[in-house]
């Protein structure tokens, strides 16, 4: 069942996901391991990309849209 809680917690995922892939990044930048981390900050980059995407597919879904609708922003 699609609750506010969990449309809540996964986009906190996404934003932590995409947050965690930038930082990864750059900490691929400033050391020796460029080509493992850098493909670990994409795949976490797009991990996030994927769990937001899911979490909207989610919310549009029919059925899901009015309960989601009574959510308290």
């Amino acid at each position: 069942m699609t609750t506010c809680t969990t449309m809540r917690s996964a986009v906190i995922l996404s934003a932590s996901l995409l947050a965690s892939g930038l930082l990864l990044l750059v900490l691929a930048e400033l050391t020796g391991l460029a080509v493992p981390a850098g493909y670990l900050a994409l795949y976490l980059v797009l991990g996030g990309a994927a769990t937001l995407a899911a979490a909207f597919l989610i919310a549009i879904w029919p059925g899901n849209a009015r309960r989601l609708s009574e959510c308290e922003h």
